[in-house]
Order: C-alpha cells, then sequence, then structure tokens
C-alpha cells in the first residue's frame, strides 16, 4: 500500500498587499506585508530594482524635485528631440539634454517657491503651469529657456491639451471654470473659436485635475467634496457638459493617470476607477483600494496629498502613487497596483520604501529606448528606478518583505484547534546568487524563527549541512528544502531579502506538516 503524504501548504505570490481583511485565513488570498517588490507575468515577486542618478551633480542648492516631465519635439525638420524638464522648490526650471545634467533654463520667469508643476505637451510646445497659478511658461524646440505662454492665457493651476485645443482650468479668480484655446493654436485665448465652461460655480470645491479621455474631456473637482464631469463633442457648438458623479474628491492633478482604457485617481479614501464609476455608478466599484482603507487612515498624511504625483509603469504593469508618510512632512511612501494578471487573479497592490519621491515621471531611456521611471529627490536629483543592481542611489540597502496573515493549519475535524507538526519547507525560486533569502514561521504567538535558503546553488545537493537544507533544480529554478521544527495550530510566514546588491525571484513555497495529538499548549 502506498504511503500516505502528509498534507502540504502552499504558498504563491499571486496576491497583493491588504490591510482590511481577516488577520486568520485558512487558504491565502492576501498579505499582510508585499514591500519592495514587482509582480511578475510568471506569477513570482520579485524584488524591485534598484535606483541610480540620472545627474551625478546635483541641481544648485539640492531642492526639492517638484515635478518632472518628458518633452518631445519635431521642429521644423521633423526631427524627434527628447528633452527631460524638472521644476525645483526654489523657483527653477531644469532642462537635462539627456546628457546627465541638468542645465538652469529658467531664463527671466518667475515661478512661486514650492509650487507644485502640471506639465503639457501641445502644438511642439512643452506648456508649464503650477499650483501657485503662476503665468503659464513655455519651452519652444527643446533649446534655450523657458518663456511665457504668449496671448494672454488664463493663468490656472493646469491644462490639458483636448480636441486640438489647449483646455487651462482653476484660475485664482475663477477656481471652477475652464477655458478653452483656438483651434490647434495655445497662444490664442479670444475671438469666436475661443471660449469658456462654468463648471457648478462655488459648490465648495475647484477644479482639480483634467484628463482627455476616449474622446472625451474628463474634469474631477476636489479638493474638499469632489465630483467628476464630462465634457463632449468636437467643436464650440457641439460641446456640452454633464456631471457623472458626485462624492470622489481629487487632490492632486498630478494623481491621475491613464492605464491602458481606463483612467484611476486618488481621493482620500484611495485609487478609483473611471471606468468603473461610469459602468456602476457607486463608490463601492470605482474603489481599486476598498481593502487598504486601513493604510490610508493610518499610514498616509493627508495633509500632503496635494503633492502625491503618480505614473503608470506600463513596462511592468503597474501604477505607482508617491505619498508622505503619516508623521512626515516630504514624499517617502510609493504604493503600487499591480494590474499584470488582473483578469486571473485582481488587481494586486504593494509598497515601495526608503527612497525619496518628491515627484514621479516616466520616460524613455536615452541608450535603451525602455521606458523607466523617474523620481524626484528631496536633494536636487532626478533617480531612475527598478534598475538592474539591487541598491539605492546612495549605496544603501532596502529590504524584501513578504508576510502573510496567520494560516490556520488544524484541520476543521474533528477538532479546529488541533495542533499539527511542522516538518519541512520547500522554496521554489530562481537562482541568482551567493546570498539568502530568510523565510521567517511564527508558531502561534511565539517569536518567530528563521531558516535561510541560499539563492545561488543550482543542481542536486539534497542534505549537505547539518541543518538539513538541500537544493533540487537547475539553472532555471530550484527548489530549497528546510527541515522545520515544533508544532503550530496556526502559522504566519515571511520572507526576506535586504541585501546590498543582492536580489530574489520567488516562485513557490510549501510547508509539509502532520496532524498531532490533542493537546492544550504548542510546543
Amino acid at each position: 500500500m502506498p504511503e500516505k503524504l502528509p498534507p502540504t501548504l502552499i504558498i504563491d505570490f499571486k496576491h497583493g498587499y491588504a490591510t482590511d481583511m481577516i488577520p486568520q485565513v485558512r487558504q491565502i488570498d492576501h498579505f499582510e506585508t508585499a514591500e519592495n517588490v514587482v509582480f511578475e507575468q510568471s506569477g513570482a515577486a520579485r524584488k524591485v530594482g534598484g535606483s541610480e542618478r540620472i545627474n551625478a551633480t546635483a541641481m544648485a542648492g539640492g531642492p526639492n524635485v517638484m515635478g518632472m516631465f518628458d518633452g518631445w519635439f519635431a521642429g521644423a525638420s521633423g526631427t524627434w528631440t527628447e528633452k527631460f524638464f524638472a521644476v525645483t522648490s526654489d523657483s527653477k526650471v531644469y532642462r537635462e539634454d539627456m546628457d546627465g545634467t541638468f542645465d538652469d533654463a529658467t531664463g527671466a520667469a518667475t515661478i512661486t517657491a514650492d509650487a507644485v508643476p502640471v506639465f503639457c505637451q501641445f502644438n511642439d510646445l512643452t506648456i508649464i503651469f503650477t499650483s501657485a497659478r503662476d503665468t503659464p511658461l513655455k519651452h519652444v524646440g527643446g533649446t534655450g529657456n523657458v518663456a511665457s505662454l504668449s496671448g494672454s492665457p488664463p493663468a490656472g493651476r493646469g491644462a490639458v491639451a483636448h480636441a486640438n485645443r489647449l483646455w487651462i482650468y482653476g484660475t485664482k479668480a475663477n477656481p471652477s471654470r475652464i477655458y478653452y484655446s483656438a483651434y490647434g493654436d495655445p497662444e490664442t485665448w479670444s475671438g469666436v473659436d475661443t471660449g469658456l465652461f462654468d463648471v457648478d460655480v462655488n459648490d465648495g470645491d475647484e477644479l482639480m485635475g483634467a484628463v482627455s479621455h476616449k474622446d472625451n474631456l474628463i474634469l474631477f473637482k476636489g479638493p474638499n467634496k469632489g465630483s467628476i464631469h464630462v465634457i463632449e463633442g468636437r467643436t464650440p457648438g457641439q460641446f456640452a457638459r454633464r456631471k457623472l458623479l458626485k462624492g470622489i474628491a481629487l487632490q492632486s492633478p498630478n494623481a491621475l493617470i491613464e492605464v491602458g482604457d481606463d483612467i484611476w485617481f486618488m481621493s482620500r479614501r484611495g485609487i478609483h476607477s473611471l471606468s468603473a464609476t461610469q459602468k456602476y455608478g457607486n463608490f463601492a466599484e470605482a474603489d481599486l483600494t476598498r481593502f487598504q482603507r486601513g493604510f490610508f487612515r493610518s499610514r498616509v498624511n493627508l495633509g500632503q496629498l496635494a503633492r502625491v504625483s503618480a505614473v503608470n509603469y506600463a513596462a511592468k504593469s503597474c501604477a505607482l502613487w508617491c505619498m508622505t508618510l503619516n508623521g512626515q512632512s516630504e514624499p517617502n511612501l510609493i504604493f503600487g497596483l499591480s494590474y499584470i494578471r488582473a483578469q486571473e487573479e485582481g488587481i494586486k497592490p504593494f509598497l515601495w520604501t526608503n527612497r525619496s519621491c518628491f515627484s514621479a515621471a516616466t520616460r524613455l531611456n536615452p541608450t535603451s529606448h525602455l521606458e523607466e521611471i523617474v523620481f524626484g529627490t528631496t536633494n536636487g536629483f532626478a533617480e531612475r528606478q527598478d534598475t538592474v543592481n539591487r541598491k539605492l542611489a546612495n549605496n544603501s540597502a532596502y529590504g524584501m518583505n513578504i508576510k502573510t496573515p496567520q494560516i490556520i493549519l488544524a484541520p476543521p475535524a474533528p477538532r479546529g484547534d488541533q495542533p499539527v507538526s511542522l516538518q519541512r519547507m520547500y522554496l521554489k525560486s530562481q537562482p541568482l546568487g551567493d546570498w539568502d533569502v530568510i523565510a521567517t514561521i511564527q508558531r502561534d504567538s511565539h517569536a518567530a524563527e528563521e531558516y535561510r535558503f541560499n539563492q545561488g546553488t543550482s543542481g542536486f545537493l539534497l542534505g549537505t549541512d547539518i541543518l538539513g537544507i538541500g537544493f533540487l533544480g537547475g539553472d532555471m529554478g530550484q527548489t530549497a528544502v528546510a527541515n522545520l521544527v515544533g508544532t503550530a495550530r496556526s502559522i504566519k510566514v515571511g520572507f526576506k531579502q535586504a541585501g546590498v546588491n543582492e536580489d530574489a525571484h520567488l516562485y513557490e513555497a510549501g510547508i509539509d506538516y502532520v496532524p498531532v495529538a490533542t493537546t492544550t499548549e504548542s510546543a
């Protein structure tokens, strides 16, 4: 008669971070912690890459980098030129000519200190607006300094290109008004081909952001009560406004991004989906972070939401929001939503920590031509993210950290509190180098115990040391084995990797256990 194999708890990495799920489960459907990870198409979890500075020398004075933009210019010759722009807290505009040096391009322009910029590309111009409603600025052709946008445009807090016009919203005198320019001309603001809309004036909010989406212009009001409006039509005679929804307040114009054929945006409560709002017309279906409400209530400094910036990291199928930890004053926490296997497994939240992220932008790397994420720092640097090296730009380490909720191992019958004896743990991963992934197991309320799984060995080396650690596998994957100790009714399992230039790429873990005689205390 064949030997009966012990039951095995399988831990895969197809789940996201949640704060509002029950803390004790029989089957894993969320993680209590998922820090400094990216989720792979395979279902694996990998330690996110490091960061490195674009500019070896800080911008003068080491200011906060308030916002950045990847500008492209065709010019008269039709030859594309890429320029990367930054606005800093000391009222400067910098231009990087894809050479690693940020040149001061402020010229005679006046920008309010600490103003948050909103960038727009239209008619071969990079156009800059600020939260202080400074005079709109333009950069022509990617050379020289910025200058004032001509034609006496309204000094709004932001703008968007839509229907081949520039739309400027939220002036000081009329915070609920949006203006549109002449067709194809961002520097003509008078005449029969221009106009404006007033959007629920004096309703306790102002226009906070706008986006051109599926042939419509979507307007977001905030930061207090919140509403969403749609302008339909393509010509002044056809333009018409309707209200879509009340009760979701946008906090920052830079906190809304396009993700596929959807718009994701942030309120005080979390991240929302525009398509779900349009389809279902209620808050619940539109809330992409309904299981992270505790995170937004307790870990995020809600007084700093006006500084939140977001990017869609399409190359890794995730969206990122740069936030400020509660009790601190500068953005230093990245909240992410992975949509890489959304249809099969849903959207997976995660966090990146220990990185300066005052602002965020995407750009094409001038050498590889791959899309890259860039964070603006608090000391005058622009730093590309998720780089091949596994260290931060200041040469410090950061830790991948994944934790499950407490997992009940005791069978539901004959008694739900029957303890089990832990036997072995398996960790299937990609061998990357001679360093360890540390797995922790907390049995019931006992202190966590550590088990180390080396990531540099492949081939058949089972039982090579006194701890009973072994490896089964090859160059594309390995299964490491460790003998476990003790009994438990439930366990919490964690995986950590925090070494400088050390990596982790985890496929799956398994824990063998066998029921034991019923006792009143676990060992």
